[in-house]
């Protein structure tokens, strides 16, 4: 079970919806050091957690185990990749 799982509904589809998480990834790579790669509509975060961002025709899920050290900052990542989201496909 994942500590954060965030469901962001839009009416992008797919492509552009894939989009703007890519720009959702990429806004928030560099304040928790979020590594990883695209495998068709999903990507793999491989650092320094794990988890996925998923991209449907109608919804981008986000779902992210945490380390435990990760753990104390689980509010500060959810809150800020749920206002990123919302910002890109809301």
């Amino acid at each position: 079970m994942a500590d954060i799982d965030i469901s962001q509904n839009h009416k992008l589809g797919k492509d552009t919806a894939k989009t703007k998480a890519t720009e959702v990834i990429n806004r928030i790579k560099g304040e928790i050091g979020l590594d990883g790669a695209w495998a068709g509509d999903v990507f793999n975060i491989s650092k320094p957690v794990k988890g996925t961002f998923t991209v449907t025709d109608t919804v981008v899920r986000v779902q992210i185990e945490l380390s435990f050290p990760m753990r104390m900052l689980k509010g500060k990542i959810e809150e800020r990749i749920r206002g990123e989201l919302s910002k890109s496909l809301g």
